[in-house]
């Protein structure tokens, strides 16, 4: 979910918007969601990472989290089966079919026929991507709960301190996903820039004082804790050398903010057939999406341990374009994300209006707010 925040005018007073009774306990609920989502695998992973040995307990609640973690790349599907969403398909076509098919047998074949060099470097951009695009929807999260807190965006200032953050964490993150995978060559630069993100975090942290205290009176408790989680999501990189901490910690919490944000969109999304016996058939579907590609995802990297894929050169090759297909397809997830939430545009901001009325509800928002151009996209 990227692209989620971009600023907004001046709005009016908080007491020019009316805001429902209803309306205020879902937007209470949905930013203790997204809390939760947060903090719940923040908080364990980086328990589990000073674990000397994990018992069967926390193995299962670990497997469990990775799962969703993953799942929640093909849940992204769900915008496909919308007839809703479907005009903004057709508007941009090479963003939502053309780019995504590209990237998914374009990222099989090359993990499927190319040496290791060559794949090292394609990690590379996709680990580099992938902390890129948690950053957009850390920006975006901050963007919601601004709106569900103050009914106001977050300002400029907000928005540069989580993007700052977001830099450092790419920065860090080419050491901690790369070094083993990476030419020796590379190595050296790999370690720099991980000390670059780490001392440029310590600049973000004053900075990020300075915006929080310079706009104290515009804000809350819960807008508070969200700013410094986001502000500060890819610290965990800098406090272990345990791969729960220094990246399952912040990854999952980024698969469950998403999860969350899927879940508003298809409880709120109408089914096909007014009729059906199933009132929440697109609930259905995103759970379709969540729970069974998912697994086929999570799982796909198994099919190499199978005695028939390993006796078979033509099986292992296959697998590989699989295990690429996944990963290409993870990118397109990007790529779909960006333009889905992109509110700045007319069409997007009607969809999501629809989705996530108690937010943005042009009845409840400044006018501003509501108005073409540049917005929580």
């Amino acid at each position: 979910m990227n692209n989620l925040s971009q600023h907004y005018s001046s709005p009016v007073a908080d007491s020019a918007v009316p805001v429902a009774s209803n309306e205020e306990a879902r937007r209470r609920w949905f930013t203790l969601a997204l809390l939760v989502s947060t903090w719940v695998p923040l908080a364990l992973f980086i328990a589990l990472g000073q674990s000397t040995s994990l018992g069967v307990g926390n193995l299962s609640i670990r497997g469990i989290f990775l799962f969703l973690s993953t799942a929640h790349v093909p849940a992204t599907l769900f915008f496909y089966t919308d007839k809703e969403f479907a005009s903004i398909v057709r508007s941009k076509p090479a963003r939502y079919i053309y780019f995504p098919i590209i990237l998914t047998v374009g990222t099989g074949l090359v993990l499927a026929f190319s040496n290791p060099t060559t794949q090292a470097f394609v990690f590379l951009t996709f680990w580099g991507w992938q902390a890129f695009h948690y950053g957009r929807q850390n920006t975006g999260v901050y963007a919601f709960v601004s709106i569900a807190e103050k009914r106001r965006p977050a300002s400029k200032l907000e928005k540069l301190a989580i993007d700052a953050g977001t830099i450092c964490g790419i920065l860090g993150t080419f050491k901690i996903l790369g070094f083993n995978v990476s030419p020796v060559y590379l190595q050296g630069l790999l370690e720099f820039l991980y000390q670059v993100g780490k001392f440029g975090l310590l600049g973000v942290a004053v900075f990020s004082l300075f915006v929080y205290f310079r706009n104290f009176k515009e804000t809350t408790l819960l807008k508070s804790i969200f700013f410094f989680t986001l502000v500060f999501f890819f610290l965990p990189i800098w406090l272990s050398e345990n791969i729960n901490v220094t990246f399952l910690s912040y990854a999952i919490a980024h698969g469950l903010q998403y999860i969350t944000f899927m879940s508003v969109v298809s409880l709120n999304s109408k089914p096909d057939d007014p009729a059906s016996v199933f009132p929440y058939r697109s609930v259905g579907k995103f759970l379709l999406f969540l729970l069974v590609v998912g697994f086929i995802f999570f799982r796909a990297g198994d099919l190499k341990s199978l005695q028939t894929i390993q006796s078979s050169a033509v099986l292992l090759r296959l697998v590989d374009f699989l295990i690429g297909a996944i990963l290409g397809a993870t990118m397109a997830h990007f790529v779909i994300d960006a333009g889905a939430w992109r509110l700045s545009k007319v069409a997007q901001r009607a969809y999501m209006s629809k989705r996530f009325g108690f937010l943005l509800n042009s009845r409840k928002l400044p006018e501003q707010i509501t108005q073409p151009g540049p917005s929580i996209s």
